[in-house]
């Protein structure tokens, strides 16, 4: 089963708060099932009165859980912010980063780099196994999603630009459309 926006959004908020789905059920006032239920996708439409518990437990509005994240701020998530790229899907993050500028992959790998840092502070302070299990699966997210923009990063350096005389023109592949040489 998929999870939903909603879902996604929940548990990248949650997880920012180093939280459990134990932790926040309790800090919302709300079954761990629910939470557990909005984040794999099995309740899909939760109650507004839930989200409004959730979303006043991680100290949000309850449309952040709702929208794709950015958009309140008017960012497209082609933008590359670090929140769409722990909120996003693989899928969604991979297409994100095809079409992205050297400027927005290279500011992302620095924005991931700081969080992998915080997160490796923050697991040295941590309290027992749970928190500190949930704190490794986000480094390792974070760790996968680095190294993806990192390969971007490096497909972008590899190209020539455009009309340079290391990339071919349309003309070259084509052996039959060349001018004849003198």
């Amino acid at each position: 089963m998929e999870r939903s926006l909603v879902g996604r959004n929940l548990a990248a908020l949650r997880e920012r708060q180093m939280w459990t789905q134990v932790r926040l059920a309790e800090e919302a006032g709300v079954s761990p099932t629910t939470v557990s239920g909005i984040e794999s996708g099995r309740i899909s439409r939760p109650h507004f009165g839930t989200l409004r518990k959730l979303a006043g437990a991680l100290g949000v509005e309850p449309r952040e859980l709702v929208s794709v994240p950015g958009a309140m701020e008017g960012v497209a998530p082609s933008d590359l912010s670090l929140e769409w790229a722990m909120s996003s899907g693989e899928a969604e993050f991979e297409r994100g980063l095809e079409g992205a500028s050297i400027d927005g992959l290279s500011s992302l790998f620095r924005e991931l780099g700081e969080e992998q840092g915080r997160l490796r502070r923050l697991y040295g302070e941590a309290r027992g196994s749970g928190q500190r299990r949930l704190i490794k699966n986000m480094i390792r997210h974070v760790a996968a999603n680095s190294g993806s923009v990192e390969a971007s990063i490096t497909a972008h350096e590899d190209e020539p630009p455009e009309h340079s005389p290391e990339r071919p023109s349309p003309r070259d592949d084509h052996p039959d459309t060349q001018e004849p040489s003198a």
